[in-house]
């Protein structure tokens, strides 16, 4: 999500982010791992069978393909071994892309998934996040989730077929579950093989995506808002019709007549009123300037005051340093900077060579008088300048 939604479904990202993304250590061990798994993921065929949904048409859809269409990466060595420095683009199947630009694949919250303390519990948690959504409506979620005990231990991985090992295997996850506010209650009935659980979740849990939050701030929506209105619809639909709502009002569509924020909201919960956004094609410097000031929007909220940038980039390890200029500068330039391009950046930042708050500075100052390409310019000319070669 940290990438928006691409049309193209290409997201580039340095292998240490990937790599904490996914809960890895950053060694040798696991950056192996990490390029065995992504190439399965590039090779494997993978067959879903009325599974997803192409949901603005209303039909399920069947389909086989790979997950990863294409990899390209950056290496010091010989091709197929990853490195410290390895940067990379990763284009995601066309299927995958559609389906959650249309909003149907539904996000999972990695931040809380990974702050909870067993494997079992990430497990059940990913189980009932997913289940409470309405396949014909996945906007909506359910208050509460009933299902046989016997089937549920099932897909939990719980492999005895004693009922009192899967009331113990259970009761761990949902503790941890309860106290931190995901759920309410969780309550049993019946008797032997044919025991239900009965699942009520907690009306008051919402963690938002701090990407999704900082938009809304971009239009005044006040946190409250933001955090209800995520209680209803889930993270992808809201950004599609945030860029549907920023299109709107480029192309002059619609006009605000009391603030952004109650339009903004208006159109999220009533889609139907609003007509598609005009697409001037053929103005190549209008389609530009859109572009530049929605990968604006796209940035992490309004930049902070200088001092305030600086004391908080000193306090970053130099691998910290190195991915957030390369995040901040995909959020800002979208796909223009290259995965070679982007390692470069990146190792600079984490050598020390390059001052990463000017450089963020410069980019937005740029970007915000819509003079984007000058700033690729002496980006690019900077890294010449040092013997990188481009």
């Amino acid at each position: 999500m940290t990438s928006g939604l691409p049309e193209n479904g290409a997201i580039t990202v340095s292998l240490s982010e990937l790599m904490e993304l996914a809960g890895f250590h950053a060694s040798g061990h696991y950056r192996a791992l990490t390029r065995q798994s992504l190439a399965r993921l590039s090779t494997a065929n993978f067959e879903i069978n009325g599974g997803w949904r192409d949901h603005p048409n209303r039909r399920w859809i069947t389909t086989t393909f790979h997950f990863i269409e294409s990899l390209t990466y950056t290496h010091q060595g010989e091709a197929g071994v990853f490195d410290e420095r390895t940067t990379m683009e990763i284009r995601l199947a066309s299927q995958l892309v559609a389906s959650m630009r249309s909003g149907y694949t539904k996000p999972l919250n990695m931040t809380f998934m990974k702050s909870l303390s067993r494997p079992k519990t990430r497990i059940l948690f990913r189980l009932l996040d997913a289940i409470r959504h309405d396949p014909e409506e996945p906007e909506h979620t359910s208050d509460t989730f009933e299902t046989s005990l016997v089937e549920w231990a099932d897909q939990c991985k719980i492999s005895s077929v004693r009922m009192q090992d899967m009331h113990r295997a259970l009761a761990s996850p949902h503790e941890e579950l309860i106290r931190r506010g995901y759920l309410r209650e969780v309550t049993y009935s019946g008797r032997g093989q044919r025991q239900r659980v009965f699942y009520e979740f907690a009306p008051s849990f919402t963690q938002i995506d701090a990407s999704l939050l900082a938009r809304f701030r971009g239009h005044g929506v006040t946190d409250g808002v933001s955090r209800a209105l995520a209680q209803t619809y889930n993270i992808t639909l809201l950004l599609t019709r945030i860029e549907q709502f920023e299109d709107l009002l480029e192309s002059r569509q619609l006009v605000v007549k009391k603030s952004a924020a109650a339009a903004l909201v208006h159109l999220i919960k009533n889609p139907d009123q609003y007509e598609a956004p005009a697409r001037k094609t053929g103005d190549v410097r209008v389609n530009s300037r859109m572009a530049e000031d929605k990968a604006r929007r796209k940035a992490e909220g309004p930049p902070a005051p200088e001092s305030a940038l600086e004391d908080w980039v000193a306090t970053m390890s130099p691998s910290e340093r190195g991915d957030h200029l390369s995040r901040q500068l995909r959020l800002l330039l979208g796909s223009r900077l290259s995965a070679l391009e982007l390692d470069h950046l990146r190792f600079r930042a984490v050598t020390g060579e390059l001052d990463v708050t000017a450089v963020l500075r410069d980019a937005l100052r740029h970007t915000s008088e819509r003079r984007i390409d000058g700033f690729l310019l002496s980006l690019r000319a900077s890294l010449r300048d040092v013997g990188q070669p481009i």
